[in-house]
């Protein structure tokens, strides 16, 4: 059973554009929340909270219904909040599934506060790991992880848009030197198999198991929270079957999460 406040799941409240002022207006109010909790007094605290902030809240706690809602209807949410009992559990298997593909960002609640359950569910695709019981201000500071995701999103929107420009200046060039378009036409070819190779490996997914995962955390933080792009994270990291699609996925999905020694 699946309790929803405002309107129907598939009626999406709003989009955020992605432009300069997608945060400006009222905004994080309306936010779209999947909620999950199996302690059914509790799951009401938690929307209670969420809906004083303004939140738009859907409401679960049985665990396949709201696998269905996350797999299914993930685009009528904006953000997830779902509660979490061990690493071998359905969710757990879920995620770990359609992480690579999914562009929601996922946060875990969890009366586990061990650091293996912890780093095993940021690896695992979560953005953040609440451990219960839960402050309203911690709820209430959710929408960071929309803006994060909306920036990264950004970023990756002006490296393709530059992509072409600089495509544009190497044609222009071979026209003011007509001597070397036998030569560009030649590296033309090269670059199209390159494309075609790109193409293929960009289809392919990449499994982060600990070691990649390892270099992509120790990357970020060697360059720092202003430098954290998808371009110099896969310079840093300079493994050859990675594209910076794919870091620009992992990064979405994963929070920078620095443990203790």
């Amino acid at each position: 059973m699946v309790e929803k406040s405002g309107d129907e799941v598939g009626d999406p409240y709003r989009d955020f554009p992605n432009s300069p002022d997608k945060f400006s207006g009222n905004f994080p109010e309306g936010l779209r929340v999947l909620l999950f909790d199996e302690d059914r007094q509790y799951l009401h605290i938690l929307e209670n909270h969420l809906q004083e902030f303004q939140y738009r809240v859907t409401t679960s706690y049985e665990e396949e219904r709201a696998m269905h809602l996350l797999c299914n209807y993930r685009n009528m949410f904006d953000i997830a909040i779902i509660e979490a009992h061990n690493l071998s559990g359905k969710i757990f298997r879920l995620i770990s599934e359609i992480r690579s593909e999914i562009d929601l960002p996922i946060i875990i609640t969890s009366n586990d506060d061990s650091r293996q359950s912890v780093t095993k569910w940021m690896r695992n695709g979560a953005c953040d790991y609440l451990i219960k019981p839960i402050r309203p201000e911690d709820l209430r500071l959710i929408y960071k992880h929309l803006v994060k995701k909306m920036e990264l999103r950004s970023v990756t929107v002006a490296e393709e848009k530059a992509a072409p420009e600089k495509s544009s200046s190497v044609g222009d060039s071979t026209i003011r030197n007509p001597n070397r378009g036998k030569r560009n036409m030649l590296q033309t070819d090269e670059e199209d198999r390159d494309h075609d190779r790109d193409s293929a490996t960009k289809k392919r997914r990449v499994v982060w198991d600990d070691c990649l995962n390892g270099k992509f955390m120790d990357a970020v933080k060697s360059l720092g929270d202003k430098d954290v792009v998808p371009k110099k994270i896969l310079e840093r990291m300079n493994v050859g079957s990675l594209t910076r699609e794919n870091v620009a996925s992992h990064l979405q999905v994963s929070f920078l999460l620095v443990l203790p020694p």
